[in-house]
């Protein structure tokens, strides 16, 4: 198929008033710092002729206003920093308005969202000036106009926080915390929480980041409720870790829905209890737990688990039953769907990217600048993020798997006299 092409106007040196010999330093620099100027002014031209109807020295009834001179523009984009002949207009019924350019726009729409991207990326206002100044010449890269761009992130976030999510039709949700050193002066480190799921559709949507201090009941309260309150329907299942503030807040918001517990949390925990010599076999004894290949060969490897190491390893073995049903109830869902529901760490390399971008700022000056950033990591990572094939079988099945699970749980025995001790 042969592809076609825009022809472009040549036009002569002489005509855009340059002489060969007159480029200094990188002629292509300049060549399209004065190409930009020449066509943005021409276009700007242009747009008066439409807003007065008639073009420069044109008398007619249709004239609905005057020229009145022009006065220079400096604006930034991409080729750098440009001075712009910006057409000043009398005797207009309405105002003159630029469509491409804004009364006091000095920077383009790319330049502001790609200095925000580069304050995403980790960059401190020095970095700004160092990296971007050779490029941008006087473009005016002061720390005022770096925090602008860095407005731009909270404005989007403080937007994004509150849209509304009656229309995602959520099936799994998944929730989980990630530290960081929030406000200056101080040392201690306050949980982000964050809530994100997995819709009927099949898509993985991040729907709230807040701040918790702690990951306590009341915070994920505070943080469930304004879920709720943005429209979010009760998903059928909650994926989290064993964290006791998160678990009463789900219970209190959502006591319908069923609970996976975080079997990646549940294996670090009981290899804890137990002496280094030892992670290998237990480590093997529970992925027979937790991998096999259906519920039933689960219980009977978890009961075998408690009659072969409950001796040797009481608190282990004691860890690994409490609430054990929790972290099996995966097997009651879609078969499809078991690799991405055993465990609330799909988040854990998006948190690791958070980690690279705020190891360089080190404290946050306050809340919104931390959650704004953190926000826009995941963002930026939730674009890159797998759907899961989510057919309306599957939805069926897991509605179903809730009722089960609501008039029958899943009983694990072996551990009686250890949780009872």
């Amino acid at each position: 198929m042969k592809t076609s092409y825009r022809k472009r106007p040549v036009l002569a040196i002489e005509d855009l008033g340059l002489e060969l010999d007159e480029l200094r330093g990188d002629p292509i620099e300049e060549l399209a710092r004065f190409g930009a100027e020449l066509v943005l002014t021409s276009y700007l031209h242009a747009e008066v002729a439409e807003h007065l109807g008639a073009d420069r020295y044109e008398r007619g009834a249709r004239r609905r206003g005057w020229r009145n001179g022009c006065r220079t523009r400096r604006v930034t984009c991409g080729t750098g920093s440009l001075n712009v002949d910006f057409p000043k207009v009398r005797g207009s019924a309405e105002a003159f308005r630029s469509r491409a350019l804004d009364a006091w726009q000095r920077k383009s729409d790319t330049i502001a969202s790609t200095m925000a991207s580069l304050y995403v990326e980790g960059l401190s206002t020095r970095d700004y000036e160092r990296a971007l100044s050779p490029l941008w010449g006087e473009a005016g890269l002061s720390r005022s106009t770096v925090s602008r761009a860095n407005e731009q992130v909270k404005e989007t976030f403080e937007a994004w926080r509150r849209r509304d999510l009656s229309q995602e039709e959520v099936v799994y949700l998944f929730l989980d915390g990630h530290f960081e050193g929030v406000r200056l002066g101080t040392r201690e480190k306050e949980a982000i929480l964050v809530a994100h799921g997995i819709t009927k559709a099949g898509a993985r949507r991040l729907l709230g980041v807040y701040l918790g201090c702690r990951e306590s009941a009341d915070s994920w309260l505070l943080a469930l409720r304004d879920l709720v309150a943005r429209g979010l329907a009760t998903p059928l299942l909650v994926i989290s870790d064993g964290c006791p503030g998160l678990i009463r807040a789900v219970n209190d918001i959502w006591p319908n829905s069923a609970r996976q517990r975080c079997v990646v949390h549940r294996i670090r925990n009981v290899l804890a209890r137990a002496p280094k010599s030892a992670h290998k076999l237990l480590q093997q004894a529970m992925n027979r737990i937790f991998y096999a290949p259906c519920l039933e060969e689960a219980l009977a490897a978890a009961q075998e688990f408690a009659e072969r190491f409950g001796d040797a390893y009481p608190e282990a073995t004691r860890i690994l039953g409490k609430d054990l049903g929790d972290c099996l109830t995966f097997f009651r869902f879609p078969q499809r769907h078991w690799r991405r529901l055993r465990t609330s760490n799909v988040l854990e390399r998006t948190f690791k990217e958070v980690k690279r971008r705020t190891r360089v700022i080190g404290r946050f000056p306050g809340e919104m600048a931390a959650l704004s950033l953190v926000w826009s990591v995941m963002d930026q990572s939730a674009g890159k993020w797998k759907g899961v094939k989510m057919e309306e079988a599957h939805v069926r099945l897991s509605e179903a798997a809730v009722e089960s699970l609501n008039k029958e749980p899943i009983e694990v025995k072996g551990f009686e006299e250890l949780l009872a001790a």
